[in-house]
């Protein structure tokens, strides 16, 4: 399996090479909360059978999810498992640019795709490395997440009590059979992890201005994609955002839930393909 060493962290990755890699853009993907490159790769294969040939697609599982957990020893899991809040989406952003060193060198620009935390970690990424980044697409997420104290407090308290409930809120159903598979997905990644991922999140959102300030500096262009039936990110905080970037486009497409954007979305495919032309 692909895995990079950086700083004695395995990270997963999944790597597609345009057929004319001297002249090929290259897109990154970047999952949400508790998420891995899996919930990506509908994003993926899309890109891959339309554009396969103009864009290298990478693909990632974060540090300390999934297969990139699997690949860490106890020391560097336990490490992650102690970042500071305010260092986890940071810590986050500056794995994608080492990785994406390792893989295509120094002086690239990037076309960057987030969804839902991962949002947030492409915000980061934008503003540490402006220089690196093209434009950026976020979907299903935002600068401020809402993410409570009283959640986290209630996660570290009853993990899938609490993460079943907001399984429930983010497929917008009650069925059993559905929210067991998505806790299935989630508890590939340690618990702790996920946690910290929620933990990150509500950091970022009280902390991001200066970034917003970097970017439209930078005048990158972004994309915002949210849906008015997403329980989990409000399009109040959408619009919101899309006021902050003064760079930004931003549309509201039929997704049911907080999940359908990334399950063979017919408006998220034509959304993709406006986003990468133009």
């Amino acid at each position: 399996m692909p895995h990079i060493k950086l700083d004695d962290t395995g990270i997963f990755y999944i790597l597609h090479k345009s057929s004319a890699p001297a002249k090929a853009g290259t897109v990154i993907l970047v999952h949400g909360a508790g998420g891995n490159h899996l919930s990506m790769l509908w994003i993926f294969d899309y890109i891959k059978k339309k554009y396969g040939g103009i864009f290298n697609i990478l693909v990632l599982d974060l540090p300390f999810h999934f297969k990139s957990a699997a690949s860490a020893g106890e020391d560097i899991l336990n490490y992650g498992f102690s970042l500071k809040y305010e260092d986890g989406i940071t810590y986050y952003a500056e794995t994608i640019n080492a990785l994406s060193y390792k893989l295509f060198g120094e002086g690239k620009n990037y076309i960057l795709i987030g969804y839902s935390m991962g949002a947030q970690v492409c915000l980061k990424y934008a503003s540490l490395f402006l220089n690196n980044v093209k434009k950026v697409m976020l979907i299903a997420g935002c600068h401020n997440t809402g993410i409570s104290d009283s959640f986290i407090k209630s996660l570290e308290k009853s993990f899938d009590g609490t993460i079943m409930l907001f399984l429930r809120d983010a497929l917008a159903s009650k069925e059993k059979n559905i929210l067991n598979g998505a806790l299935t997905d989630i508890k590939r990644t340690p618990r702790q992890a996920v946690i910290n991922d929620f933990k990150y999140s509500k950091y970022y959102s009280g902390h991001c201005r200066n970034d917003l300030h970097i970017i439209n500096r930078g005048k990158i262009p972004f994309n915002l994609i949210y849906s008015k039936k997403d329980l989990i990110i409000k399009d109040k905080c959408v619009i919101e955002l899309h006021k902050k970037l003064t760079g930004s486009v931003i549309s509201d497409i039929p997704a049911q839930n907080h999940i359908d954007f990334l399950y063979e979305n017919y408006a998220m495919g034509k959304e993709i393909d406006k986003f990468l032309l133009t």
